[in-house]
């Protein structure tokens, strides 16, 4: 899966990558310098090879672009980035669409349109001329006619952000589609601490409240998840396993499913826990995702 992440330069393209695939924070971010060129990154995420290409948004780069259009061929999702706090830039972005998109159309691409109307937040930015922004973008010429999905978006949100990529990666995967948002009910209805990943420790769902999480999991828990696999392969010499940590207070245990699937339970004795049973239960329906996510695989 190619998706191509274009838009202006500054408009924020390369932080919405280093806030949800890239593992940084916000703050972070503030000091990124423009992108030269284009950057490519591979992910695999839930067993769905994604290629993200980052296209650099200034003129000249964005001309070379439209003077090489095989660098945009075979997008399979087209992520448009619009920046809400430059409006005066409205119609140079709505120009460069159209040319963009009509490069993928020559190269024989049919993409699906995203439209990312960025910055939606008020750390430098007044309420009220966002929306009037809002307001605007949403009738420039291009959104239009082509009426893609839309979603407001900001750095500062990031969980949200990371939630509207994991959509966008999925959207075409029924069967996965429908497991994700099994696990996220069954989790609804949960008092553990429990964040499921896949064993590459891109975060699937959890149920953490002010858990701030791009799509990678924070480094600590990624690298006892990696830990834990290597010793499930190596030493279990199984497909599936368990491991657990624990101190006076609190525990941790780990599951592994089919070698593709990880289910963290961070458990206080301080707070209140599920009955096993629903836990078993859990467990149980994660087992059977993994084993959706193997049959995915070797269907590629």
């Amino acid at each position: 899966m190619k998706i191509s992440l274009v838009g202006l330069s500054g408009c924020g393209k390369t932080s919405i990558y280093s806030t949800t695939f890239g593992g940084m924070t916000p703050l972070e971010v503030k000091d990124l310098g423009p992108t030269v060129m284009y950057e490519v990154k591979s992910h695999n995420y839930l067993g769905i090879q994604v290629s993200l290409w980052d296209f650099g948004g200034q003129e000249k780069y964005r001309q070379s672009y439209l003077e090489t259009p095989k660098l945009l061929a075979n997008t399979s999702i087209l992520v448009f980035v619009l920046d809400l706090h430059h409006p005066e830039n409205f119609d140079i972005a709505n120009e460069y669409f159209d040319n963009v998109y009509s490069a993928i159309k020559e190269q024989g691409g049919d993409p699906r349109i995203k439209i990312f109307y960025h910055k939606y937040d008020t750390e430098e930015y007044t309420k009220e001329a966002l929306e009037e922004n809002l307001s605007k973008a949403k009738q420039l010429p291009f959104i239009v006619k082509y009426t893609p999905r839309e979603f407001l978006t900001s750095v500062y949100r990031q969980e949200e952000l990371s939630d509207f990529l994991k959509q966008i990666l999925i959207a075409d995967f029924d069967e996965l589609k429908k497991s994700v948002e099994g696990a996220q009910e069954f989790l609804s209805k949960l008092k553990s601490k429990i964040i499921i990943t896949d064993v590459n420790g891109n975060v699937i769902t959890h149920n953490i409240e002010g858990f701030a999480t791009g799509i990678q999991l924070r480094e600590d828990l990624r690298e006892y998840i990696f830990a834990c696999n290597v010793l499930r392969e190596n030493f279990l010499t199984s497909e599936s396993g368990s491991f657990s940590a624990s101190s006076e207070a609190k525990k941790l245990k780990v599951y592994i499913y089919n070698y593709v699937l990880t289910v963290l339970i961070m458990m206080d004795e301080h707070e209140p826990a599920d009955p096993q049973d629903s836990i078993n239960e859990l467990l149980k329906e994660m087992e059977l995702f993994a084993e959706l996510l193997v049959e995915m695989s070797s269907e590629e």
